[in-house]
This record gives structure tokens, C-alpha cells and sequence, in this order.
């Protein structure tokens, strides 16, 4: 039931997808296996090649058990309950895994996530997360300061934290509201894909 509504808001909320925009962008790159942290539902699976591999990880289990049961003649998908500094990523092969988080990184301490990093060097990785700037307005201040994360970072805290990887800022580009995201890459070609999100 939890899902149905999320999923609603999301279609009322969203004037454009996070996810088509990630698959827009490895279209065309050598990868097979996708994981994502902070896979809720597994939304993205609606719209992935069956071909594909996929590991989710979250940290609630009702969704890595439903997802289970609900993909559980697929044998390319797993699902895992762990948190983004408990993930082995030794297994992954980095020339055509890619590593997505939508909405993770303002959910998860610095510590947390300069662990991720460290264990996380030469994968490709594309990550989008709210981001605060001194520019916004009130409502989306407001906003921010009621997101269920308690790190929605100015953008230069992400930049510090993630200091390998490049940005590309999303200003209003997702929901139905002034609210700005900042994409956050790693190994990955910043123009390329600023050229397939059209921003």
C-alpha cells in the first residue's frame, strides 16, 4: 500500500524522471550490472532491460522483501537489507557495473560516506541528491528543512566530501516546484551526460 501511494505522489510531484534520465545516460556505455543503494521499491525495474543485471540495497527490509517476492523468477536480480558503509563492492566488476543513488547521500552522515568512497574508487557512479544554495526561496527552504534526510547539503559540502567526483546542478528540473538537485559522477564523462539530460 505504501508503494502505491509513494509511487502517486512521485507522478504528481515529478515533472521529469530520475530514472529514464540515468538510463538515457548509460544507453549507450558498456554496463551490465546496475546497483543502486537506496533502492526503495526498485522502481527502476519497471523500466529496465530484463537482460541487465541488478543488486538493490536498502535499509528497510519490507522493501528488499517485497522486492524478493516480487522479482523472484528473475535470477539477474538480488536484493539485499544492508546500509551504503556495509556494501562488499570487491565482487563488482568496475568495467561495466555502474553504482545509483537517488536520493541517498542527504540521508547518510559524512562518515558514512566518505566510507562509500573509499570503497568505491574506480566504479562509475551517478548519484542525484537535493542540494541547498543561498539563492533558493523560502518555500523551498522551507522545503529542504522538512526532507526526511538530515543532510541536505549547501552544494559546496558535497563538492568537499565528494572530491573525485564532478557535478553537474539540476535547477528545477525534477519536480513541479522550484527545488534544485545536484548530480553528483564519477568516472563518467560530465559533458556526455549533460548532453543526454539536455540540460
Amino acid at each position: 500500500m505504501y508503494s502505491f501511494f509513494y509511487r502517486l505522489i512521485q507522478k504528481i510531484l515529478l515533472k521529469r524522471s530520475f530514472y529514464d534520465d540515468f538510463l538515457n545516460v548509460i544507453k549507450d556505455k558498456n554496463i551490465n550490472h546496475i546497483v543502486e543503494i537506496g533502492c526503495a521499491d526498485s522502481i527502476i525495474l519497471d523500466k529496465l532491460n530484463k537482460n541487465l543485471y541488478y543488486d538493490g540495497f536498502d535499509v528497510e527490509n519490507k522493501f528488499i522483501e517485497k522486492s524478493k517476492s516480487k522479482y523472484f523468477n528473475n535470477l539477474n536480480y538480488k536484493f539485499k537489507k544492508q546500509s551504503i558503509h556495509e556494501i562488499d563492492f570487491t565482487n563488482y566488476n568496475i568495467n561495466n557495473t555502474i553504482i545509483l543513488l537517488v536520493g541517498v547521500f542527504h540521508h547518510v552522515s559524512d562518515e558514512y560516506v566518505e566510507i562509500f568512497t573509499n570503497n568505491t574508487k574506480n566504479f562509475k557512479i551517478y548519484a542525484i541528491d537535493a542540494v541547498r544554495r543561498n539563492d533558493q526561496n523560502f518555500f523551498t527552504k522551507l522545503l529542504m528543512d522538512l526532507d526526511k534526510g538530515q543532510y541536505v547539503r549547501y552544494e559546496d559540502h558535497y563538492k568537499n566530501l565528494l572530491n573525485q567526483y564532478k557535478f553537474i546542478l539540476a535547477r528545477n528540473k525534477y519536480l513541479n516546484f522550484k527545488y534544485d538537485h545536484l548530480i553528483s559522477i564519477k568516472n563518467l564523462n560530465s559533458n556526455e551526460i549533460s548532453k543526454a539530460l539536455n540540460f
